[in-house]
C-alpha cells in the first residue's frame, strides 16, 4: 500500500503546473483593471480564468479531504489524536 502523501503529490504537483499560469494571468490583468485600463477581451478571459482556477481549487481541495481522511483513519486506531476546534484533543 502506498503511503496517501505519494498519491496527493501527483495532485498537488499538477495544481502548480496549471495554477501557476492562471494565478499569473489573474493577477495581470487585476493589475491593468486597477490602473484604469479596460479591455473587454482581457476580463472575459479573466473571467474564464478564474472559473478554472476555482475548479483547479476544487479538485485539489477534494484531494487534500480524501488525504485526510486516510489520517482520521489512523486516528482511529490510536496513532493520530484529533483535536477539535477548542484545541482540546478528543480520544
Amino acid at each position: 500500500m502506498r503511503p496517501p502523501f505519494l498519491k496527493l503529490f501527483p495532485s498537488i504537483l499538477g495544481f502548480v503546473l496549471v495554477g501557476t499560469p492562471l494565478v499569473a494571468y489573474l493577477w495581470e490583468a487585476l493589475n491593468r483593471l486597477m490602473a484604469g485600463h479596460v479591455n473587454g477581451r482581457q476580463l472575459s478571459i479573466a473571467a474564464v480564468a478564474g472559473l478554472l482556477f476555482a475548479a483547479l481549487l476544487r479538485l485539489l481541495m477534494r484531494a487534500v479531504w480524501q488525504w485526510e481522511g486516510a489520517g482520521a483513519e489512523a486516528g482511529a486506531h490510536g496513532t493520530v489524536a484529533e483535536t477539535s476546534p477548542s484545541g482540546r484533543t478528543r480520544g
